[in-house]
């Protein structure tokens, strides 16, 4: 099945989608924008898994993380040509419904993602880092990660509620 992950810049902005049972991107450079266009309408369809992560960095127990959050089933195709401007604080694109199956109170870091989540440590090799394994930002925003049953269950027993 196909994992499709996506960041945010803060709790706020998921907290937002979550409510409004709707996802998308934030505007980027054109290029970017083409290309990202290109693989929501190749590679992402309804029925795919999502999950969200948080690049803003919070204090959990003396700690610094960046925390996964809100996993989801993605009930529409992204729409190429609407920009949402009345859910978020900026205008964002390629907008989604989902079904979301958690929310912000159950959170997972990313390093912890990685020591209970095997998919995590399959990709790490080579690729930089959580964001880059997971295809969460920039360029690879609407690339599928490929992931087993098994995997989707790891992050439901983490996350869902």
């Amino acid at each position: 099945m196909n994992l499709f992950c996506f960041a945010s810049r803060n709790l706020e902005n998921i907290r937002r989608g979550i409510v409004a049972r709707r996802w998308a991107v934030s505007t980027a450079s054109d290029s970017t924008n083409r290309g990202r266009r290109t693989k929501a309408a190749r590679y992402f369809s309804p029925g795919d898994r999502g999950l969200l992560y948080c690049e803003q960095t919070h204090s959990f127990y003396d700690s610094l993380y960046r925390p996964f959050t809100t996993p989801f089933i993605v009930e529409s195709k992204a729409d190429p040509d609407i920009v949402v401007k009345h859910v978020w604080p900026e205008p964002w694109v390629l907008p989604f419904s989902i079904t979301p199956l958690g929310d912000l109170e159950k959170q997972l870091p990313g390093d912890a993602a990685r020591m209970r989540w095997p998919l995590i440590e399959r990709r790490w090799r080579g690729r930089g880092g959580v964001t880059a394994a997971l295809n969460i930002t920039g360029v690879t925003v609407f690339s599928p990660v490929s992931i087993t049953e098994e995997d989707w269950r790891l992050i439901l027993a983490d996350l869902a509620t």
